[in-house]
């Protein structure tokens, strides 16, 4: 079995066990919920090794996301859709934000299709950030919600990756 698939069947594991318990706000019993500290440090681990995996392994291969841009958009993607699991609006973000960075790998990708990819990746995350603040008026709240932040600058720096990107490959094509 290829080191790829490996990283694919793990994450999935993990993403399994942990998609069954989730809650977004806590609206569940205590005991059956992980806490917001749990869905973070899920996150974050699988985001970093791929980040690690992808960095060193597999730059070659990517040609539509970086790994940087690939791991934000995972993290991101991942939060939303373990605080999503009673909320279909929070699992129809992460999930169109796996979908996106993950559509590269499941058809071939051309210039045109890799555009697409891009700009349906930072109208997705750019969607998710300002959505966040307006069904989020309380501003006590939202400095409260280490989560829901660490996902918005997450956002916020694959929004600018993407950007950067964009510029370096125009720069390149002249």
């Amino acid at each position: 079995m290829s080191n790829r698939m490996m990283i694919s069947l793990f994450s999935l594991t993990i993403f399994v066990h942990s998609a069954s318990v989730a809650s977004a706000h806590g609206e569940a019993e205590a005991s059956s919920v992980l806490s917001n500290i749990q869905i973070l440090l899920i996150s974050v681990s699988i985001s970093v090794v791929v980040f690690l995996i992808l960095r060193t392994k597999y730059s070659e291969k990517l040609s539509v996301f970086t790994p940087s841009i690939f791991s934000l958009a995972l993290f991101t993607g991942l939060v939303h859709i373990l605080l999503g699991i009673n909320d279909r609006t929070l699992l129809l973000g992460g999930g169109g934000v796996l979908a996106i960075i993950a559509s590269p790998m499941l058809i071939k990708m051309n210039d045109s299709r890799e555009r697409i990819a891009r700009y349906s990746l930072a109208s997705v995350s750019l969607f998710m950030f300002i959505a966040y603040f307006v069904s989020n008026h309380d501003i006590h709240s939202i400095l409260e919600d280490y989560l829901g932040i660490s996902a918005k600058v997450s956002e916020i720096g694959l929004i600018i990756g993407l950007i950067k990107n964009r510029k370096s490959i125009q720069s390149g094509e002249e």
